[in-house]
């Protein structure tokens, strides 16, 4: 799977780097399949020299905002796909920094419990020693050791 995400963040980068010089291209692709059409078409209907080519070049002129237009179609849909790829994972992002704050928020509620707990125990421990009379030399539980934080 570790596979497939280096795939698509390579797509990522290249798609914000090269997105311009793609575009470019698919225009440049696009018109010159149109003008093969546009050239096939003058040839099945009998070619007729200057008149022939003044006709595809009107053809492919007339195709090129089209072509334009369709590219920026779909380099719009990529951006939009990017867009919400990256709002979605910044989201994620946040959500699993949350979750980790609160697990530590929850960690350092429950060691205190376990620390206040312990104390408790001694203490009703040293005092139903008094009660018996008895002589109390049980150490008081140990301060937890100050640990960073990760």
């Amino acid at each position: 799977m570790k596979k497939i995400g280096d795939f698509w963040l390579t797509i990522r980068d290249f798609w914000k780097k090269g997105k311009a010089g793609t575009a470019l291209f698919l225009i440049s692709l696009f018109v010159t399949i149109y003008g093969f059409i546009a050239m096939d078409y003058e040839v099945t209907r009998g070619w007729k020299g200057h008149e022939s080519v003044q006709n595809v070049l009107k053809d492919i002129s007339a195709f090129i905002p089209v072509g334009g237009a369709f590219v920026g179609m779909i380099v719009g849909g990529v951006d939009i796909i990017m867009l919400l790829s990256d709002w979605y994972l910044e989201r994620r992002e946040k959500r699993v920094q949350m979750a980790k704050a609160e697990g530590i928020a929850e960690g350092k509620a429950e060691g205190e419990a376990k620390v206040y707990r312990e104390i408790a125990e001694w203490d009703r421990r040293r005092r139903e020693a008094e009660a018996r009379g008895e002589q109390f030399t049980e150490p008081p539980p140990a301060p937890p050791e100050k640990q960073s934080e990760k």
